[in-house]
């Protein structure tokens, strides 16, 4: 903690103006209210000091510090500012400082609204590069809400500017665009590769099925039936033979049939 004070050892000097001023930056009478012009010019100016003394390091500092952190900066110096304000009017600075330079002279100051709500001050500033309008709105209590550093660019820069974006706009639309292309494009090649795919997978079922092509075994069946009727009459023959002490070359086998079985059962 003290090495974050003696770090706004800074802010805390150039305070002084803004602290040795009376709280009266606002006073009402009935529906009329008016504000001290010089109060809040002191409050621009303590800004501006501020800016223009601090390195760049303590800008970065300050524009990037939390909330709760700027809250107590505000209450122990008595700054009039909200904690979100505080952070901003230097977060706002350090967005611009590339393109305004060095601080050079502040110009004039000019309220541009101011009711019982509040009041609007703005405050035209020249820098080095360019010259810049600090607009501070303040609450009733003469207390900064918010404000805004405008930057005054010239036509060509606007021209410049509006012609960037409009180049880095249109390229990344035409990007995007020529992926989807490219991604729909992609498309055509599916079907060739799910058509490879669909033959590999066909080939190796066709070699399964290929001993169905083999058709010679009616005929060894046949062949067989054959050998079979063979012995089966030579066995016939033999067994005559020897029932009626004959040679078998008295017998001639004409047919085979299966007989009746009633008869074998009758006999």
């Amino acid at each position: 903690m003290r090495q974050k004070f003696r770090k706004i050892l800074t802010v805390l000097v150039l305070a002084v103006t803004v602290m040795g001023l009376a709280a009266c930056g606002s006073s009402s009478a009935g529906s009329t209210v008016s504000y001290d012009q010089s109060y809040l010019a002191s409050v621009a100016d303590f800004l501006i000091a501020n800016w223009a003394s601090m390195s760049e390091d303590d800008i970065e500092y300050y524009a990037s510090m939390d909330e709760e952190d700027a809250q107590d900066i505000v209450d122990y110096n008595s700054l009039p500012f909200t904690a979100e304000s505080f952070v901003s009017a230097f977060s706002v600075y350090e967005s611009n400082m590339d393109d305004l330079g060095d601080y050079v002279s502040t110009d004039s100051y000019e309220i541009t609204a101011a009711d019982e709500d509040g009041a609007t001050l703005v405050t035209h500033m020249t820098f080095s590069e360019r010259e810049a309008d600090l607009t501070i709105e303040f609450t009733s209590k003469s207390v900064v809400d918010e404000l805004a550093l405008d930057p005054e660019y010239s036509l060509g820069e606007i021209f410049y500017k509006a012609g960037m974006n409009t180049i880095l706009g249109m390229g990344v639309v035409f990007t995007v665009l020529i992926f989807i292309s490219l991604v729909i494009y992609c498309f055509n090649f599916i079907p060739k590769i799910q058509a490879k795919f669909s033959k590999k997978k066909a080939a190796p079922a066709q070699t399964a099925s290929a001993p169905a092509a083999l058709d010679p075994l009616p005929e060894a069946v046949t062949e067989e039936s054959a050998m079979d009727d063979g012995e089966l009459v030579a066995a016939i023959t033999a067994a005559i033979c020897a029932y009626t002490g004959s040679s078998e070359e008295g017998f001639v086998v004409r047919s085979i049939r299966r007989a009746d079985s009633a008869r074998w059962k009758r006999s």
